[in-house]
C-alpha cells in the first residue's frame, strides 16, 4: 500500500507504458466487478489506440495509482468508447459545433485505502487541465449508477441517459455531462501553468 498522496502525471508515450496500464485497468475493474477474468490480464481496448486518444496515469516511483483515458471529440474526429455508446445523445452536440472531452476508462488502485478519493481527484484534475488547454466546450463522463450523486455533487455533472451497455464492461453506465463554459468546473479544478 502506497503512504504518500504524491503522483505524478505521465502521458502513455509507448507501448510498455500502455501494457502497464492495460494491466492496471485489469486489476481495478476486475477487483470493481466491471469485467470477468482475461488470460492476458490487460483491458485495452480499439480506442486507445485512435489518433484522439491520450492515456495518461499518476504513478508514485513506478506504482500505477491512478489512470484515465481523453479524448477530444469534434467535427469527424470523434471516436471513444462513449460516443459508440452514446452516440445518438453526442452526436448532435458535436455537429452544433461544441468541442467535447470524453475522460473514459478512468482507473483508481483499489488498495490506496484513505488516498484513494486524493488520487481519483487528482486524476479527474487531468481531465479538467485538458479540457482547459483544448479550449473544450462540454465534458462527458460515463459512469456507473452508483457514480451519479458523487459527480454530481463533486463536479456538477448532469446525467444524460439511463444506464446502457458500454465497451465490454459487465456493468451499464450512465452518460454524464457539464457545460464548461457555464459550470466553471475546468476554472475550479485545473491547474494549468
Amino acid at each position: 500500500m502506497l503512504r504518500t498522496a504524491k503522483f505524478d502525471v505521465t502521458r502513455v508515450q509507448s507501448d510498455s507504458d500502455l501494457s502497464a496500464v492495460g494491466s492496471f485497468r485489469y486489476d481495478c475493474y476486475l477487483a470493481d466487478g466491471l469485467i470477468g477474468s482475461r488470460t492476458d490480464r490487460r483491458f485495452l481496448d480499439e480506442y486507445d489506440y485512435v489518433e484522439n486518444a491520450q492515456v495518461y496515469m499518476l504513478k508514485s516511483g513506478d506504482r500505477i495509482g491512478g489512470t484515465i483515458r481523453l479524448h477530444i471529440l469534434k467535427g469527424c474526429d470523434a471516436r471513444s468508447a462513449t460516443m459508440s455508446a452514446f452516440s445518438d445523445i453526442l452526436k448532435p452536440k458535436i455537429l452544433s459545433g461544441l468541442t467535447l472531452i470524453d475522460g473514459a476508462r478512468f482507473a483508481v488502485a483499489p488498495d490506496l485505502g484513505a488516498l484513494r478519493l486524493s488520487v481519483a481527484r487528482q486524476t479527474l484534475r487531468v481531465y479538467a487541465n485538458f479540457a482547459k488547454l483544448h479550449d473544450v466546450d462540454y465534458g462527458i463522463a460515463a459512469v456507473s449508477e452508483e457514480r451519479v450523486a458523487f459527480y454530481r455533487m463533486l463536479y456538477g455533472f448532469d446525467q444524460l441517459s439511463e444506464p446502457r451497455s458500454y465497451g465490454g464492461l459487465s456493468k451499464q453506465l450512465v452518460l454524464m455531462g457539464v457545460d464548461l463554459h457555464t459550470s466553471g468546473f475546468a476554472d475550479r479544478h485545473a491547474r494549468v501553468s
